[in-house]
């Protein structure tokens, strides 16, 4: 930052969830057993022979474990619609690609019911926009890329962004290197002009300032955060406080 505070940078990347848009309006694991009985309520009344839900639910935390204990090891990306495939089979259900796909519709309708962009989302990334800044976005997501981007465009914000990754379709999460690497070409700007805004401290601040960006943090209740959190690390209650740290070009814009 200069010596008044203000960071100059010509590029911002972004995470998605609890950042731009609320996915975890209940708490995720309540949320995504939700989204399993739904998918389930799908295949029975599609007429599809099927376990007890608390049996074809165990099937799906079983492999819900095991993708998330690979994933926190390797940093290797997983997808739901892949876990879909397995859970079905696992139920007798070897109907192919298909029906796996079909049943996430239903998995990720009850997820998309509930999702809310908070509400001085749109109006930063205006002004970002407005003042000729580079945009990105670098998400880690266990859903399809066009499940987000269809998020995105409801919205109205899909339009704001120069580019998206999602660690779906890239193959590494966050914070593996090489995500923060491939937005960095992508972005086309050295990275000490770059700065990165998310929730979580590991994916969203550790990670990109080893890899030479800055980064700060927004705030969620129930994240895990160093507790003191150290004092570099500017700490965002809402979106729109990124504006005060930004030159005085904004000033005019809050």
């Amino acid at each position: 930052m200069t010596g008044s505070g203000k960071l100059n940078i010509d590029g911002l990347l972004f995470d998605l969830g609890s950042t731009l848009l609320e996915y975890e309006t209940i708490p995720w694991d309540e949320l995504s057993l939700q989204c399993v009985e739904a998918g389930y309520e799908f295949l029975r009344e599609s007429g599809h022979s099927v376990p007890p839900l608390d049996e074809f639910t165990g099937f799906y935390l079983a492999l819900r474990t095991e993708y998330r204990r690979t994933a926190a090891e390797s940093l290797e990306e997983w997808n739901v619609t892949d876990l879909a495939a397995r859970l079905l089979r696992a139920c007798g259900l070897n109907e192919g690609k298909k029906l796996a796909e079909t049943y996430f519709e239903a998995y990720a309708l009850r997820l998309s019911q509930q999702v809310v962009m908070f509400e001085d989302t749109p109006r930063v990334l205006q002004k970002l926009k407005a003042a000729k800044k580079k945009i990105g976005l670098v998400s880690n997501t266990i859903f399809p890329e066009q499940f987000h981007r269809n998020d995105l465009e409801t919205f109205g914000i899909l339009r704001h962004f120069d580019f998206t990754i999602f660690s779906s379709s890239f193959g590494y999460r966050k914070p593996h290197p090489l995500i923060y690497q491939h937005a960095i070409e992508l972005m086309g700007i050295d990275p000490q002009r770059l700065l990165f805004i998310g929730d979580r401290f590991q994916e969203d601040y550790v990670g990109p300032t080893e890899n030479g960006l800055h980064a700060m943090i927004k705030y969620r209740k129930d994240r895990e955060y160093p507790n003191p959190m150290p004092e570099e690390v500017v700490v965002l209650r809402s979106l729109s406080e990124l504006l005060n740290y930004l030159p005085e070009e904004f000033d005019d814009m809050r």
